[in-house]
């Protein structure tokens, strides 16, 4: 009993200096990315100046874009969940990106805070989690998509290299091997056992290099990852996808419009297949847990990726960047704090007002 004890304040210590360690981690990142690699690229003053001078009519488009986007990312809870409400849908999204985005190691917690959310809301326990699981899962997958579209793109327009033709060769094996995969998967129980005993075996094998392995329990996660959301990827996965492209594609439709607008007056403006495969191929950051979001990196690789590959200057694709950034990360993280407080609030049971014959007996006394 001693020995529990006196593990919990350990464990806890731990996590706070985990969280310490990755925060100051972060705050080094961006410290780099926009004091020390930014500036070297393009000047801030002239880029801030240049999304500060926009026409009105490319401002009224820009908020257009934005509240597109604002209203179709609660969509990934919409699809796999017929029953929840959008106003639910709104706050989980929301409350999970700034999650997410705004903690060192959020991640890990907006995963079990979107399914509170959705089992406070009424939810069936096993569906929210079904449901949380392939969110995350799908997210990745329409992560990895984008880049892959966009190589297509600019083959469409001309460019034949065979350095875009072996990308898009292999990331169509992929994902069809991904597809199949998951198919079998979901399909059969023993089969998600074999894959997932097999990869720890794979894993472990790599783990007695540095120390000895241990049971991690993939093949019976898998059989639980397949036995609940069986019937949710077999009855909605085609929402689940459309809803998933459509927040990709509005979250890059920012982009487009913050381009087009710096680059208005160019005499060669980034064209929208590169400006496509810049942004997926600078999105797959957000995968490095570096910083919450791939703040800071993904924006420094993306306006790199426009000039080397979409002949904008340097102020232009630092401009559009930041207006990009500035439009899909401030509401997300502005909706998300009133969300989660919103939520917090309702959650949190109030004590019960005494009977009236207690009140009366205590005016009396």
């Amino acid at each position: 009993m001693m020995a529990a004890i006196d593990a919990a304040p350990t464990s806890s210590d731990a996590s706070r200096r985990r969280q310490v360690l990755l925060g100051l981690l972060t705050v080094a990142v961006l410290a780099l990315v926009v004091f020390g690699i930014l500036p070297r690229f393009a000047d801030f003053r002239d880029a801030l100046d240049a999304a500060r001078t926009l026409p009105a009519p490319w401002v009224a488009g820009l908020l257009g874009v934005t509240g597109v986007a604002v209203l179709v990312y609660p969509l990934q809870w919409r699809a796999p969940l017929s029953e929840v409400r959008y106003r639910t849908a709104f706050m989980v999204a929301n409350a999970s990106f700034m999650i997410s985005n705004g903690l060192p190691g959020g991640g890990a917690v907006a995963l079990p805070t979107q399914y509170a959310m959705l089992a406070g809301d009424g939810v069936d326990r096993s569906r929210a989690t079904a449901a949380t699981g392939v969110t995350a899962l799908w997210n990745v997958l329409a992560t990895l998509l984008v880049p892959l579209v966009g190589v297509c793109f600019i083959v469409s327009t001309g460019d034949g290299s065979p350095t875009w033709w072996l990308t898009i060769i292999g990331g169509v094996i992929g994902f069809v091997t991904v597809g199949l995969l998951l198919r079998a998967l979901t399909r059969s129980r023993t089969v998600a056992r074999r894959f997932g005993d097999g990869a720890e075996r794979v894993v472990n094998r790599l783990l007695r290099v540095v120390r000895k392995d241990h049971p991690l329990g993939w093949g019976d996660a898998l059989v639980t990852f397949r036995t609940s959301t069986h019937e949710l990827l077999s009855t909605r996965w085609a929402p689940i996808s459309l809803a998933h492209v459509g927040i990709q594609l509005s979250q890059f439709a920012v982009l487009e419009v913050a381009l087009d607008a710096v680059q208005r007056d160019a005499a060669r403006p980034t064209s929208f297949a590169v400006a496509l495969f810049a942004f997926g191929v600078s999105r797959l950051g957000t995968f490095l847990p570096i910083s919450p979001g791939g703040l800071g990196t993904v924006d420094g690789a993306l306006a790199a990726l426009l000039v080397s590959a979409g002949n904008a200057t340097a102020t232009d694709a630092l401009a559009a960047v930041l207006i990009w950034r500035t439009l899909t990360f401030v509401p997300g993280m502005a909706f998300g704090s009133v969300s989660f407080v919103m939520w917090r609030r309702r959650s949190t049971p109030r004590p019960d007002p005494a009977p009236a014959s207690e009140r009366a007996i205590q005016r009396r006394s």
